[in-house]
């Protein structure tokens, strides 16, 4: 049962939220009239009279192309939010909608009640929900970048002395946010979880936000009468300043603290002429279009529309389809990283890529699962586009680089992979010195190789992920595979004993055609050489299955690769491998930068693993610390058992 006291305090607060605003707006007049004095309806009128029909038609166009601009706006957060209502058919009427949403809330005031009922009711298909949530980042985002322009605008031309300071505190603010919601591109706050527009989208706002700000602000510059010297730079200045402090205030209209603001900021005019300009303004700017806005909001409202991709990608069968719908047949093993970053995989009628959307860029891993490339790069575009993100391709070979660059895409190298052939590998020769050398180290120790046929010692070999993490830092993720359970029970595995205890394992994806190393874990205390005979046991276990390719994965090959430590390679050199370039491909130069910045993040800053499905291979928990004896008198009942018959069946 609600208290009493609880309903009346609500009542009171609700009735504080909708009469300060208007509160606010009377202060405001209030103190403009004390200050210097509100002009009569006769002062007004002759100020009106003064200004010339060319200036009103030439303020009405660039209201236009305001109002233009706010609809681009609603444009690029219907793709934030994935409506579907950003492409075409449904894109234009998203525009008006937005349109006549600002047009009438700005009016009107409380603009998140009023702009997200214009906009639903303009917009059939559009929930009550995703109408609010369109407002309220249109809003909010509204005013971020409205306060970066507004602090370029006073570094530029600072109306008062000492305004330079505020300008700088603003673009700095700015910044901040900019580098924070790319860190951090998600803020949980309870059981919700809202996610930050991406760098692309920020870009398009602060553009659409300038046009509309500058336009608004040259409509009030035009409708000044001749002879009040303020200079256009001064004005949109002002403006926006003066819009911000609209807007914050929440009163209809802005009406009260703009004209304050205006004042304020242009003390040597005069202000009665001033404020006749401003009804002018108001006219154009908020009667005007308020009034088109009220005629369009009471048209009778449409059947709701079908909301889906664009009409050109639904002929040809766009579809989202799950990681573990992967095809053993493809012509990369490692795309089976997309298993635990979240990836999945994206079909284009017969194109299909590996792809990871992440927050700021779509990027399809490798080169393509199917498909021909060239008919591909468009659709991918496409993709990232209705997402406000960079599309890329990562890790593709030189066959696809060259293909990118065909179509105008940039394409720079980025990294070596290190490949071998099962078949004709071999141990002899002078490339393969150092492997003999480290191999023998092992035997000696007595390390003993056993692929996992049947079980895993998951908690051993989760306790070696723990020590090795401990030794080396955080693990890498997204495009580097991290020890999860269900993840490597899909893998081919070997593991290295030594006096009954696990000293490290490898995992490798593995196709028909092709094995790829991935994770490498081994004890601190392992024996030198360990590592390599995990590797060359996998290789001759792939030579036994006519297994033609064997991948030691990528290292860094790029003009700074010599500043990152280099002991990976080393290691994949021991092989002597046939090193085969990797590249990265993208629309632009720009979009090549944003993609390589978010990739380096997402290596280094990894979400959290997704859990892979379970698959058939047993999972087993084992004791830890396991001795010689306890594995020569077969008295434990576990997974050892398989690995002692293996051991006694190998030569």
């Amino acid at each position: 049962m609600t208290s009493p006291k609880r309903t009346l305090s609500g009542s009171v607060l609700a009735g504080i939220r909708w009469t300060a605003p208007l509160a606010m707006a009377v202060l405001c007049l209030w103190a403009l009239d004390a200050r210097v004095g509100l002009p009569s309806l006769q002062e007004l009128g002759e100020t009106l009279s003064t200004i010339p029909t060319w200036r009103w038609f030439a303020a009405l166009l660039a209201t236009a192309v305001s109002f233009w601009a706010l609809g681009r706006y609603d444009t690029v957060a219907h793709r934030h939010l994935g409506t579907g209502f950003d492409g075409a058919p449904q894109g234009p009427r998203a525009r008006r909608a937005g349109m006549a949403a600002i047009a009438f809330s700005q009016t009107t005031g409380f603009g998140l009640i009023t702009g997200a009922y214009a906009r639903w009711r303009m917009l059939p298909g559009l929930t009550a929900l995703q109408a609010a949530q369109i407002t309220a980042l249109v809003g909010f985002t509204f005013m971020v970048t409205l306060a970066a322009i507004s602090g370029a605008a006073l570094l530029i031309n600072p109306v008062l002395p000492g305004m330079g300071w505020l300008g700088a505190a603003l673009i700095a603010g700015f910044v901040a946010a900019l580098a924070g919601s790319f860190w951090y591109p998600s803020l949980r706050i309870g059981k919700l979880k809202l996610r930050w527009p991406s760098l692309i989208a920020m870009t398009a706002l602060l553009g659409w936000t300038a046009l509309d700000v500058i336009a608004a602000g040259t409509a009030l510059w035009i409708l000044l009468p001749t002879g009040l010297e303020v200079t256009w730079a001064s004005m949109i200045t002002v403006y926006f300043i003066a819009l911000g402090a609209a807007i914050l205030s929440s009163a209809p209209g802005g009406a009260g603290p703009l004209e304050l603001t205006v004042c304020a900021l242009l003390p040597g005019t005069e202000t009665s002429v001033l404020l006749g300009a401003l009804v002018a303004f108001r006219l154009v700017y908020y009667v005007v279009p308020a009034s088109l806005a009220c005629i369009a909001l009471l048209l009778p409202r449409k059947a709701t529309l079908s909301v889906g991709p664009p009409q050109e990608e639904a002929l040809i069968g766009t579809q989202r389809r799950a990681a573990h719908q992967l095809p053993a047949e493809r012509p990369n093993a490692e795309a089976a990283i997309i298993a635990q970053n979240g990836g999945h995989l994206q079909a284009f009628g017969l194109n299909q890529l590996a792809m990871l959307d992440s927050p700021q860029c779509s990027i399809a891993l490798f080169d393509p699962v199917s498909g021909h490339l060239p008919e591909t790069l468009p659709l991918l575009a496409a993709h990232a586009r209705r997402r406000n993100a960079s599309a890329c391709l990562y890790k593709c070979s030189a066959r696809t680089g060259l293909a990118a660059r065909g179509v105008g895409w940039k394409v720079l190298r980025v990294a070596a992979e290190a490949v071998v052939h099962p078949a004709t590998f071999s141990d002899s020769g002078s490339s393969h010195r150092q492997l003999r050398r480290k191999l023998r180290h092992a035997e000696k120790a007595g390390v003993t190789i056993l692929p996992a046929h049947v079980s895993l010692p998951i908690e051993q070999m989760a306790e070696i992920d723990r020590q090795w993490q401990i030794s080396h830092g955080r693990a890498h993720g997204t495009t580097m595979g991290q020890f999860e359970p269900g993840y490597i029970a899909h893998q081919r595995i070997f593991i290295a004993w030594r006096e009954g205890r696990l000293d490290g394992f490898i995992t490798l994806h593995q196709t028909p055609k092709e094995w790829c190393l991935d994770l490498m874990r081994l004890r601190p205390d392992a024996p030198d050489g360990t590592s390599h005979a995990l590797v060359r046991s996998a290789i001759a276990a792939a030579a036994e299955e006519n297994v033609p390719r064997l991948s030691l994965a990528a290292v860094p090959d790029h003009r700074w690769a010599h500043r990152v430590d280099d002991g990976l390679r080393r290691f994949k050199s021991c092989f002597a491998p046939t090193w085969e370039p990797r590249y990265v491909a993208a629309k632009s130069w720009a979009h090549m930068a944003l993609s390589l910045v978010e990739l380096l993040r997402l290596v280094h800053r990894p979400d959290a693993v997704v859990p892979a499905p379970e698959a058939s291979r047993h999972i087993a928990p084992t004791a830890d610390n396991l001795s010689r004896e306890d594995l020569a008198g077969h008295a434990l009942h576990n997974e050892l058992e398989d690995y002692a018959f293996a051991l006694n069946g190998s030569p």
